[in-house]
């Protein structure tokens, strides 16, 4: 089963933040207006983009999906 995923911009991983949860981060001290706070929050969601799609890979590679 192939991969669909694809990089994302900053941008879009931003826009797909609904209201709700920008809210519960902004009060942990992650503010997605602030230009710092968004770079390490889309670098996180990159990271975890890339770990998800080694693990399929892998899954792949040894025939678990």
């Amino acid at each position: 089963m192939p991969s669909y995923r694809r990089a994302r911009s900053a941008a879009e991983i931003l826009r797909s933040v609904p209201p709700r949860d920008r809210a519960v981060m902004l009060r942990f001290g992650l503010d997605l207006d602030d230009p710092e706070d968004a770079a390490l929050f889309v670098a996180g969601v990159r990271a975890a983009d890339d770990a998800i799609a080694a693990q399929e890979r892998w899954e792949r590679e040894n025939g678990l999906r």
